[in-house]
């Protein structure tokens, strides 16, 4: 993305920021003010003077950092002003409680999608469409090649994974935020009746999500199984973290497997050193991308966060879309 100076939103240090209202959105390091998508890591930074973002994003966060941090939360659509400039959070469909920021300046309106996916998920509010003239959106599985299966055919994917081989242990590795809380709500519609544990780190994020009016089938957190044999057959969901190294020695013949809208590619999926590979993906594929610039009727379109040459060269050729870089 561009760092020219007129705009009102610019790429500077590794980091999108607004200069009229001096705010940083998911910024990379310690700013006096930040605007947060979601509550994923990789989005925010420790030390800002203060935080804005949405009710649930600050919950989440609070619930993982474990410090009193000064963040102010608004509700979805609920407009506020820093410096004139009229901000509002709006759903992006990644995770609970994940946004798009809308920026308003002089009438001139622009639009940062955060993480986000259309495919449906019962466990955060869906993607809104909102119209602007400019529009910067992820891209992180921005080539053709992406397309997801629905989610319940995974899932069901997943439930023969386990029930076809009754003699091991299935440890499926996700994402602790987002991706673990989608794939139970997604498993508990399938026939898969077995018993489900959980890692303390996803067991955590499960509680916050049912405190949150999300409905989560229960889990036992794995710490509390002593006796390792009476895990046969069942499902236990693990942080990717833990896939390397002595923690899979505590378990007996098991099988692994890892969800990702990585596992998509054949060459990814045989050097993971994964079993099996489920592509699931809590961000839009190619498709996606594509209907949310149409969708959003932006004349103007950067992108951030992914590899934008071959979105910019079908939005500019095929749909006549001014991509600036």
């Amino acid at each position: 993305m561009r760092t020219k100076e007129e705009d009102l939103i610019r790429y500077k240090d590794g980091s999108l920021y607004c200069e009229p209202a001096d705010v940083w959105i998911d910024p990379n390091r310690p700013v006096k003010t930040a605007l947060i998508t979601h509550a994923h890591f990789d989005h925010f930074a420790f030390g800002c003077n203060e935080y804005f973002s949405t009710k649930e994003t600050a919950i989440l966060l609070r619930e993982r950092v474990r410090d009193n941090i000064n963040i102010k939360t608004f509700d979805y659509g609920e407009e506020f002003k820093i410096n004139g400039i009229r901000i509002s959070f709006h759903p992006s469909g990644h995770i609970l409680g994940s946004s798009q920021i809308r920026f308003i300046f002089a009438e001139e309106k622009w639009l940062i999608t955060g993480d986000f996916k259309l495919q449906k998920d019962e466990t955060c509010k869906e993607y809104e469409v909102v119209k602007t003239d400019y529009l910067i959106s992820e891209c992180t599985f921005g080539l053709p090649i992406f397309k997801w299966d629905e989610t319940n055919k995974i899932a069901v994917n997943i439930a023969k994974w386990i029930t076809n081989s009754p003699d091991k242990t299935s440890l499926l590795f996700c994402y602790s935020l987002g991706k673990a809380q989608r794939l139970l709500n997604e498993i508990s519609k399938t026939n898969f009746k077995g018993n489900i544990y959980s890692h303390s780190s996803i067991e955590k994020i499960n509680n916050c999500y049912k405190k949150l009016g999300i409905s989560i089938i229960n889990t036992t957190k794995i710490e509390n199984k002593n006796k390792i044999d009476e895990l046969k057959g069942s499902l236990i969901l693990l942080p990717p973290s833990l896939s390397k190294g002595s923690y899979l020695k505590n378990f007996k013949n098991i099988q692994t497997a890892f969800a990702s809208g990585w596992m998509s590619i054949r060459a990814l999926r045989k050097r993971s050193g994964y079993d099996k590979g489920f592509p699931i993906s809590d961000h839009a594929d190619w498709d996606g991308i594509l209907e949310v610039v149409k969708k959003s009727e932006a004349k103007n379109v950067f992108f951030h966060h992914g590899d934008s040459e071959a979105l910019s060269q079908f939005l500019v050729e095929k749909e006549s879309i001014n991509v600036l870089r």
